[in-house]
């Protein structure tokens, strides 16, 4: 036994880091047990492929044996003495989000340095070592932090193998842990499975300090940075001095979400502050795509978690990982409320431009045709007598329009003679039409039987369809005013950047910023206004924050903001509802937690926020957030500032806002309508002076009203101008030296 053991030690020294049986071709007991060891430790993985790497060719004694003995277990392997190859299979494996189990014949520190640098990294992938050394590798030789997997196999002595694992801990540092032994004597393998499950390791982090970036986005993250202009009302700030960082996180409902994963999970978390403080925007080509912000930091594994609106894409994707949703979002785009149309036309507002077409189009057809219907049998009696030599031919619908010669009494106005027409019947015709639809009172301009029936359809139109219509529509419009119709979809948006000088902003590195630049058609489109808007600078559509957005567009009724359909509704309240105009959902987005890429704990992650979601407590706690915000304004409205002595009752704004009196404001639009006929009437009668020509004395007094009845309106005209002015003049003084 000594022998054996000065053996075994001279071949130590003389092959150092090696003892296994890759080198040793005359112990082939030793290399039979240690080939049903290493078979059972991968059996006992529970997997159906094994990838094997063998860095040397000459490398391959009994390692066939070996892999028949894998085979007959009903496990496939691919072997790979290439590491180019090997490579290339692990990168397109973890594309293809497939899990690989590698058994690499060779020392770890000639490889982990070319899988870290690869990137192959990664919770799917577990690259498992032996090279037949009885210790482990000299500490500092090489890194094994997460998400790395590695299992290192040594031989302390012959038959056996102990397993040490780099995750069997959640410190994250990679420090390697004995999990599991193979004894070939008599025990075999010591557990199964051979190594923790992630779920079991991560389900508790024993305290561990997680670094996630924190932004300013209300209601998820409400922060306050140091020497920026607060307000201290809402945001007290009584120990803000006594902190080292340059900002605070005073709530939020991911903030909560946070505490209650920290608690759940057993970790402690510190905030850091990423750079240009912005979730991250896409840098480089899609080859080699990098991101800045805090999405850069997780990237670059500087940071653990990323939580608020951080928005699903397929770039984002590619750089860092998401867990379960925690917001089930969709885009839309916030504009100024709509304002109230001018009551000056509210007349003519019940006649659509659908309508007016119709409406004209009958007015000039009726006085035509109610010719046609008197003109026609008049016409076709004529035709007959010709035909048949005069005579005599009548019928029992025209006795009463016909005559033959019998004189009756005229009416005044009426003609009923069938042997001529008057020669103005077109033009009565066309008149009496006009002033039908006008409710004017006029005169039949024939008395048959035909055009009494015509003209009792016209009335009667006239009066039960366009009058009633009319007035029901009116009263209704005035007593509730009209507004501009809404910009609440993506072309009226368009339409209004084109026509009517909107500005669409959005936030800066943000998902919304990504799906305009990589849109097409109407996205496109939008991007490119948006670009071209005119600026100071290039960048001046982007935004710091949602925050910042909806303030711009209740300052001003020309700027809209796009972005999360949450986070502005959320804004919306905080400001007021009534003030804004919220568009349709234009697209589907999901919301969940940012993490590094390969992250070994998400499956832990994604089963604590799937238990939230099922359980409601996410709705709740974005609920929660809403309610704070109501609690925080409602000690500034009105009507809580109201002295208690007062015994009078004021209504609220909501009252004031809706109940208006009745004031001639109201019906200008009928002065407005007196007036135009007026102006109209007194043109006509001037062109009828001008035309008839009547005595020379009463044209020049005529022309001489006019000329001086024109001077006047012209005079008034110019103080009221002069007046409107000085007076907006004033305004803009005050208004600066408040400012100042």
């Amino acid at each position: 036994m000594k022998t054996w053991s000065c053996i075994l030690f001279v071949i130590s020294v003389i092959f150092p880091g090696n003892g296994g049986f890759l080198e040793n071709p005359d112990s082939d007991d030793g290399e039979d047990e240690l080939m049903i060891g290493l078979v059972e430790i991968v059996k006992s993985l529970d997997i159906k492929n094994l990838v094997i790497f063998l860095p040397t060719e000459n490398s391959t004694y009994n390692i066939d044996k070996f892999i028949q003995n894998v085979h007959e277990r009903q496990l496939q392997s691919v072997n790979f003495f290439n590491p180019d190859d090997y490579f290339s299979h692990i990168l397109q494996c973890k594309s293809d989000s497939i899990e690989t189990t590698s058994l690499i014949f060779s020392e770890p520190s000639e490889i982990i340095p070319e899988i870290q640098d690869r990137v192959l990294d990664h919770r799917l992938n577990l690259f498992m070592f032996y090279w037949g050394s009885r210790n482990l590798p000299r500490k500092g030789s090489f890194s094994l932090k997460e998400p790395l997997k590695v299992v290192i196999l040594t031989t302390p002595r012959p038959n056996v193998l102990r397993v040490y694992y780099n995750q069997a801990t959640p410190d994250g540092n990679g420090i390697l842990t004995l999990v599991n032994w193979y004894d070939g004597n008599s025990l075999g393998l010591f557990k199964v499975p051979v190594l923790p499950s992630p779920a079991e390791v991560y389900q508790n982090f024993r305290e561990r300090v997680l670094y996630i970036p924190v932004i300013h986005s209300p209601p998820w993250h409400f922060v306050v940075y140091r020497n920026e202009s607060l307000d201290n009302d809402t945001f007290p700030l009584d120990d803000y001095d006594d902190l080292e960082t340059n900002f605070k996180v005073i709530g939020g409902r991911d903030d909560n979400l946070l505490k209650l994963l920290a608690k759940k999970m057993n970790f402690r978390y510190e905030y850091i502050d990423p750079p240009e403080r912005t979730q991250g925007s896409a840098i480089g080509s899609s080859d080699n795509l990098s991101f800045s912000g805090g999405l850069g930091l997780l990237q670059r594994r500087e940071a653990n978690l990323l939580l608020g609106d951080i928005a699903i894409t397929s770039e984002r994707s590619k750089a860092v990982e998401f867990s379960f949703f925690t917001l089930v979002d969709s885009g839309a785009f916030v504009t100024h409320a709509p304002r109230r149309l001018s009551e000056a036309l509210a007349l003519v507002r019940p006649f659509r431009l659908n309508v007016w077409p119709a409406l004209i189009f009958t007015v000039i057809v009726s006085g035509p045709v109610l010719y046609l219907v008197i003109a026609m049998p008049q016409w076709w009696q004529k035709t007959s007598k010709k035909t048949k030599d005069r005579e005599v031919f009548h019928h029992m619908d025209y006795i009463e329009e016909m005559s033959y010669g019998v004189r009756r009494r005229m009416q005044p106005g009426i003609f009923t003679s069938t042997s001529t027409l008057p020669g103005n019947l077109l033009e009565r015709c066309i008149w009496f039409t006009i002033n039908l639809f006008l409710k004017q009172s006029a005169s039949l301009p024939y008395g048959g039987n035909r055009a009494r029936f015509v003209s009792s359809i016209l009335w009667l139109s006239a009066t039960y369809i366009l009058g009633d219509f009319y007035s029901a529509q009116l009263t209704s419009q005035l007593a509730r005013p009209a507004r501009e119709a809404p910009i609440n979809d993506l072309y009226r948006l368009e339409t209004a950047m084109k026509w009517n000088g909107y500005e669409l902003y959005v936030e800066r590195q943000s998902a919304s910023l990504a799906i305009l630049e990589n849109g097409t058609e109407i996205f496109h489109r939008l991007h490119s206004m948006m670009k071209a808007q005119n600026h100071h600078s290039n960048e001046s559509y982007l935004i710091s924050s949602i925050e910042e957005g909806v303030y711009m567009v209740m300052m001003s009724d020309r700027k809209v903001v796009l972005g999360g359909r949450e986070t502005l509704f959320f804004n919306m309240k905080r400001y007021g509802m009534k003030k804004f105009q919220l568009s349709e959902k234009l697209y589907t987005r999901y919301s969940a937690v940012a993490v590094p890429n390969g992250c070994p704990f998400l499956d832990s992650l994604n089963k604590v926020i799937i238990h939230l979601f099922e359980g409601g407590i996410l709705d709740r706690m974005t609920n929660e957030e809403y309610e704070k915000m109501f609690d925080s304004t409602k000690t500034k409205t009105p009507k809580e500032e109201v002295p208690k002595t007062s015994k009078e009752k004021k209504p609220s704004n909501e009252e004031e806002h809706r109940l208006k009196p009745v004031s001639l404001k109201l019906l200008q639009g009928a002065f407005y309508t007196l007036l135009i006929g007026y102006i109209l009437s007194g043109i006509v009668l001037v062109l009828e002076c001008e035309w008839k020509k009547p005595r020379r004395k009463a044209t020049k007094v005529l022309m001489r009203v006019f000329k001086n009845c024109f001077k006047f309106l012209k005079t008034v005209l110019r103080q009221m101008w002069s007046w409107i002015k000085d007076e907006i003049e004033n305004c803009f003084n005050d208004e600066h030296e408040n400012n100042n």
